[in-house]
């Protein structure tokens, strides 16, 4: 019939075949928030906000709506991509989960 087959290691335990010339790196991805969606979010609802502003409140001496929105959307999304970068950084922070060192396994050769 057939012949039992031999360990190609017989010292070495099963499953565990050390093989020259090969290196097993585990790397931990870690997922972080996205600062431009922040920031972007921020100044879409600085856009919307100054537009409802503008609209429902009348033009005063000297300045035309134009201008009350052209004010409040500058000035309101400066303020909000900041607070939306903020917001970013706080959920950064919050997740807690940070890349670990690299681990090495097995033999390099040539290096």
């Amino acid at each position: 019939m057939s012949e039992p087959t031999q360990d190609p290691t017989p010292d070495a335990p099963q499953g565990e075949v050390e093989r020259e010339g090969t290196a097993f790196v585990q790397v931990t991805r870690r997922r972080a928030p996205r600062f431009r969606s922040f920031g972007l979010t921020g100044l879409v609802v600085a856009f919307v906000v100054s537009g409802a502003i503008a609209i429902t409140t009348p033009p005063s001496d000297g300045y035309s709506q134009q201008a009350l929105f052209g004010y409040l959307f500058c000035s309101l999304g400066l303020v909000l991509v900041l607070l939306g970068a903020l917001v970013a950084v706080l959920v950064d922070r919050r997740t807690g989960t940070r890349a670990e060192p690299r681990r090495r396994s097995g033999k390099r050769s040539g290096v």
